[in-house]
């Protein structure tokens, strides 16, 4: 029932903020950071009420060199962890990996029913409508996006 709910949330573009060097910088959907990376269409499905595990959704397109998302955290969260969805004997489960390849060329989608989020221990106030979520690269880059809460109530 969780799949089905977060399945009909939907991604929208909105403005990111990436930190480099300590210096935050504000990049929007079109725009490229060093590496090369864009992040668009992402956003934080909050927790069901009485929950505590939110799910976080972007699609990662590479202009750069290969590279590998392998982790990502956020403070709203105990843990995050980079999930997909696999199917075995006609059962579909969500299993962690560690990591996702990023080619060159390429946009990588972290959507429901594929990759994605999974954030444990959550706590959001009420009228928290955007919180921090820091994504880690094998090449050592680190980005921080200021992403929205979508899909309360």
């Amino acid at each position: 029932m969780k799949h089905v709910l977060i399945s009909a949330l939907t991604a929208v573009s909105f403005a990111l903020t990436a930190c480099a060097d300590g210096d935050a910088e504000t990049i929007d959907a079109t725009e490229t950071v060093a590496s090369g990376l864009d992040i668009t269409n992402a956003y934080i499905a909050p927790p069901f009420k009485g929950r505590d595990v939110a799910a976080g959704f972007f699609t990662v397109t590479n202009n750069g060199t290969d590279d590998r998302l392998v982790s990502a955290a956020s403070p709203i969260a105990n843990s995050v962890e980079i999930h997909t969805h696999s199917e075995v004997d006609g059962v579909m489960a969500m299993r962690q990996v560690d990591g996702v390849d990023l080619p060159n060329g390429v946009a990588v989608e972290f959507r429901p029913g594929s990759y994605h989020l999974m954030m444990f221990g959550v706590e959001l106030a009420d009228d928290v409508t955007e919180a921090p979520l820091t994504l880690t690269y094998e090449s050592g880059e680190e980005m921080t996006l200021s992403v929205p809460i979508e899909g309360r109530g």
